[in-house]
């Protein structure tokens, strides 16, 4: 099986995604680099191939490694995806100050299954689905449902895995940008939450790149 990057990178190469190109400034950017606008067409002028073949391997191997270092995966379930609409994708934010849509979504089918199993109760979603999700409550606020909508015939590369475990609070350690020194940032109760974990094990959609002109907050899912 071929790396996440080379999967990847056939995805990325094979053709110029409008709606990307359209509600995307970072793959807009990319397509600029590549001597290409927002309105180039789907397939790559022979003049300006070279160039975008390099843009998209460099992409892809970002998007890999910001994936894998993550190490929010089962490696054993990592594998790149086209996905085409109509399809309806969620993610849960955090209310506050604006800022671009994350990477990690999920599907209507799990979104379904949190209103079985968790019942009408909003809190109760939220809190049904930070567990699957493993989101560990450092992370995110957890209280903000956006939506994507994928419209017939619209395309997005996406990363496809199966959420590991993790702890209630995931301590990453940060370098101090007057000292250098590397420090890790511990909430109030870090030791009394130390060994409680959330589930995970739900299927995860990673989106490299993200129309985030189509990004729109729901009430609930």
């Amino acid at each position: 099986m071929s790396s996440l990057a080379d999967q990847l990178y056939g995805i990325y190469v094979a053709r110029i995604f409008p709606v990307l190109a359209q509600n995307d400034p970072v793959y807009q950017q990319s397509l600029n680099k590549a001597g290409l606008g927002w309105r180039a067409p789907e397939i790559v002028p022979p003049v300006h191939l070279a160039s975008f073949q390099q843009e998209m391997k460099l992409q892809a191997w970002l998007g890999a490694t910001r994936i894998e270092n993550a190490r929010s995966l089962d490696p054993a379930t990592i594998r790149a995806k086209l996905l085409t609409g109509p399809l309806t994708l969620y993610r849960v934010s955090q209310s506050g100050p604006a800022s671009p849509p994350g990477i990690w979504w999920f599907t209507e089918k799990v979104a379904q299954r949190c209103r079985d199993e968790a019942g009408p109760d909003p809190q109760k979603r939220l809190d049904w689905l930070r567990s699957v999700l493993a989101v560990c409550f450092n992370w995110s606020r957890f209280d903000r449902i956006e939506r994507l909508a994928l419209h017939s015939g619209e395309s997005i590369p996406a990363v496809l895995g199966r959420g590991l475990p993790m702890p209630h609070y995931k301590a990453d350690p940060y370098i101090d940008r007057k000292t250098g020194e590397r420090l890790i940032a511990l909430p109030a109760d870090y030791w009394k939450k130390k060994g409680e974990m959330l589930l995970g094990g739900e299927s995860q959609i990673v989106l490299p790149w993200v129309p985030v002109r189509r990004v729109a907050a729901t009430g609930s899912v």
